[in-house]
């Protein structure tokens, strides 16, 4: 057994029938699998709490594969390297309550859309006017996580698509205008789960994101 830090009393390595490992700068263990012995799960197959906890992970991750190709593959990188985390890691323990045991996405108003070091405006509002949607919000600052030129984006969970994260068509706007606007696709869907959020103008620092609800207006 290997001693990682002797002050610490931090150890790597098997003792007995116990495995002491290290993760994420935490001292973790597990039981050791005697060889030749098979273990309950695989003799009774899992529980059904494993398998909830499966399914939830594995539509996590499913998602998490699809925000990287459709959206962006450098907000949740940014993010994980501030927090000395992986971007999928990060993405999961801030996103895996919102899926339920049957790998469904059953709370939208908490799912964190983006994540960074950049502030959200205040009083952020989304409305319709004509066939576009207008965010409008307030801010008074302008320093280097509220500058002016931060850009808006829109992320977009389509109601026929909710496993598919999109970002929406056409959007204006910068923080300094206290204004923007986006459209939807037509062709996707008319109403959607809205989450605004705001990228530096180097792309290089996002903010986290905004929740609303879009759906038309019919008379």
């Amino acid at each position: 057994m290997k001693v990682k830090d002797f002050f610490k009393g931090i150890v790597v390595g098997r003792h007995g029938n116990v495995i002491y490992y290290e993760r994420n700068g935490e001292l973790c263990v597990r039981r050791y699998a005697i060889p030749g012995k098979k273990r309950k799960r695989d003799t009774e197959g899992p529980t059904p709490k494993q398998r909830e906890a499966m399914a939830r992970f594995a539509a996590v991750q499913r998602f998490y594969r699809e925000y990287a190709k459709q959206v962006s593959a450098d907000a949740w990188k940014l993010a994980g390297v501030a927090r000395e985390m992986s971007a999928v890691n990060l993405f999961h323990s801030l996103n895996c309550a919102c899926f339920n045991g049957q790998g469904e996405m059953v709370d939208f108003e908490k799912l964190r859309f983006s994540e960074g070091v950049l502030d959200l405006p205040r009083e952020i509002k989304v409305e319709w006017e004509g066939n576009r949607c207008v965010v409008t919000w307030s801010e008074e600052r302008d320093w280097s996580s509220a500058a002016r030129m931060d850009v808006m984006r829109v992320g977009l969970l389509y109601d026929d698509r909710v496993r598919s994260p999109r970002l929406a068509l056409d959007v204006t706007g910068c923080r300094g205008d206290l204004r923007g606007e986006f459209t939807l696709d037509g062709s996707i869907g008319r109403s959607a789960h809205v989450y605004i959020f705001f990228e530096r103008v180097d792309h290089g620092a996002f903010s986290p994101s905004q929740y609303a609800r879009v759906i038309p207006i019919t008379f």
